[in-house]
């Protein structure tokens, strides 16, 4: 009996030895949702920027490129024929944080005379123009070249796929087409007006 004393006891000590398994704690998770309102916004001034060297700082003011009547037509009233160039570069403070649409519109399709009567014979009423409206220097991300040729034609651009331009300057430029379309023109005042607008989609 006695050898048989340290083995049983050697089962009571292993047992008192070996702890219990332990249960593993119990886990939850909570998610957390926060949205960021898209929104974009444009210039609510614009400053010169450049322009062609026949085109100067002082013929714009606040929203208004008043172009030199010498540039437009001669002193016979024909329309100035000319591959010189003459634009206006402005910009102002602008930012988007989001996938947007940038829209032209040309309310008279172009450099048009401001009365509504139709034009004598043998004389016109009209001059091309060309615009560009984007992010600064990033030409890509806007409107290049645009020649309207239609009252309230318009031109869109779709900035779909590309990183938000964030807080960013804005450029509009706007040029004269002196191109070999030009003839006599109808005396008076011409005028376009360039409507810049930018669109969250949805």
């Amino acid at each position: 009996m006695k050898a048989v004393v340290p083995f049983l006891s050697a089962l009571a000590l292993t047992g008192i030895a070996t702890p219990a398994l332990a249960q593993s704690a119990p886990q939850q998770s909570v998610d957390l949702i926060g949205t960021a309102e898209a929104f974009c916004t444009l210039p609510t001034s614009w400053q010169y920027v450049s322009s062609t060297n026949n085109v100067s700082s002082s013929q714009f003011s606040g929203t208004t490129w008043s172009i030199n009547p010498t540039l437009l037509a001669d002193n016979s009233g024909n329309g100035i024929i000319s591959s010189t160039e003459v634009a206006i570069r402005v910009r102002g403070h602008a930012s988007c944080n989001t996938t947007h649409t940038i829209t032209l519109q040309s309310t008279n399709g172009g450099l048009a005379h401001d009365s509504a009567n139709p034009s004598p014979p043998g004389f016109q009423s009209s001059r091309h123009m060309i615009y560009d409206a984007y992010w600064t220097g990033q030409t890509s991300w806007g409107i290049s070249g645009w020649i309207p040729t239609a009252p309230g034609a318009t031109k869109v651009y779709d900035h779909v796929g590309k990183a938000p331009p964030g807080i960013h300057d804005f450029d509009v430029r706007m040029g004269l087409v002196r191109d070999g379309s030009a003839g006599p023109m109808v005396a008076g005042t011409y005028s376009d007006n360039l409507v810049v607008t930018i669109s969250i989609p949805g």
